[in-house]
């Protein structure tokens, strides 16, 4: 009899276990939260986010002024990343995949770090940058505004995940090797790593769909 009791007592022990377990893990999911971006862990993929952002703000901004070619690339940079930054704010209240959410808090954190350090360096300049989405922006942004699920999720990485940095990876590389302001040529090179490892961890979730 005692034995049959120990047996039914760890029987017990073990599906009260896996019952808390699976309660765990279902909270987890509904909660939208992921251990995995991609392929990297969520811890390695904060950590490159953090290091980039990082490496961005210490750029420094000088008052030199933008030759005519300086400025066009700094527009491309700008309006590249203001379409970026735009897109996952939508795709961030609206994906329904937690990875995806992720990335989409990243590239915002990014562009958002981004976009100050362009309005610095401008400034110090005497330049004006945009400040507000330009129509194709727009357009897109009310493009995601009405899509929803799995439809937005693939949409948006395909878009703005994969599409969108991998335009900035060339701005990026054109912005290293042609551009002759320091500043202009700092942020770029503070920033482009970053861009690279959100292009494969976009492709990486992409293909994971």
């Amino acid at each position: 009899m005692i034995k049959k009791s120990i047996q039914v007592g760890l029987l017990m022990a073990l599906l009260t276990t896996g019952a808390t377990f699976a309660q765990q893990n279902s909270a987890g999911m509904g909660a939208g939260t992921t251990t995995m971006v991609g392929k990297e862990t969520k811890a390695k993929f904060d950590s490159q986010n953090q290091k980039g952002a990082a490496a961005v703000s210490a750029v420094k901004a000088s008052p030199a002024k933008l030759s005519s070619a300086d400025q066009n690339l700094m527009m491309q940079v700008a309006k590249g990343g203001m379409m970026q930054l735009e897109v996952s704010k939508v795709a961030l209240q609206k994906a329904s995949s937690p990875a995806v959410k992720q990335f989409a808090q990243a590239e915002v954190d990014e562009q958002t770090g981004l976009s100050a350090k362009l309005q610095e360096i401008a400034s110090a300049k005497g330049i004006t940058l945009p400040t507000t989405p330009d129509a194709e922006t727009q357009a897109m942004v009310t493009k995601f505004q009405g899509m929803s699920g799995a439809d937005l999720d693939k949409m948006y990485m395909d878009e703005c995940g994969v599409k969108g940095h991998e335009k900035l990876d060339k701005v990026m590389s054109t912005v290293e090797s042609s551009a002759s302001d320091a500043s202009l040529k700092g942020i770029a090179k503070a920033a482009h790593p970053l861009v690279k490892t959100h292009l494969k961890v976009a492709k990486q979730i992409e293909t994971a769909m």
